[in-house]
């Protein structure tokens, strides 16, 4: 892994099709969703941050505790409801690293095996970007390069925040399926959680029936 990678998690978003629970603080397997993930991303021995919007949690509100509980810094987005590609904006700024790993908070099941396999494929300057085998691709659990932050602010300013428009843009080199398919022997390993459905899976998943 190159001495230069640091990781973003990022804990922002507004999460409508949840209900407008903050993701990162539902509890899952005797943890948050946002403590698992960490729990995984520590493993890799290189900096582990927190990404969030510009605007502050409300006090005493789910995520605002889970954070203040946790005591991690929390980057802000430089601008406004920019998305993940503004969470990948600040994360570079604020780490100056070489390459950042961006992890979305709502996956649950991802595991040190795979980041670790992830972060140590040989890039260049490209980013990574894990991908399926209907051509879907996963650019919230990626690496991306420094060189792509030109690319990364050209479309923050002109507000053409889509992520997978912006992993074409840059020449990601999609890792198929094949090349990953033995960390993930249940199906789940990039699982997401966008709606409330998904989080009663993942807790059927792992035997629990309620919150």
């Amino acid at each position: 892994m190159a001495a230069d990678t640091a990781v973003a998690v990022l804990v922002g978003g507004r999460s409508r099709r949840m209900g407008g629970r903050a993701k990162a603080a539902l509890p899952l397997g005797g943890r948050t969703v946002l403590e698992r993930v960490l729990h995984e991303a520590d493993g890799l021995g290189c900096p582990v941050g927190l990404v969030a919007g510009r605007e502050a949690a409300a006090d005493g509100d789910e995520l605002a505790r889970l954070l203040e509980r946790l005591g991690r810094p929390v980057v802000r987005d430089l601008h406004a409801d920019a998305g993940p590609l503004g969470g990948l904006e600040a994360a570079f700024a604020a780490t100056g690293a070489g390459r950042v790993l961006l992890l979305a908070c709502d996956l649950p099941f991802l595991t040190l095996p795979f980041l670790s396999w992830l972060v140590s494929q040989d890039s260049g300057i490209q980013a990574l970007v894990p991908s399926e085998e209907d051509d879907r691709c996963h650019p919230l659990c990626a690496v991306y390069p420094a060189s792509c932050r030109g690319e990364l602010r050209n479309r923050i300013e002109a507000r053409r925040l889509r992520v997978h428009d912006f992993v074409r843009a840059i020449g990601a080199r999609l890792l198929p399926r094949p090349q990953w398919q033995r960390f993930d022997a249940d199906g789940r390993l990039l699982a997401n959680l966008n709606e409330p459905a998904d989080y009663r899976r993942a807790m059927r998943w792992l035997g629990e029936t309620g919150e």
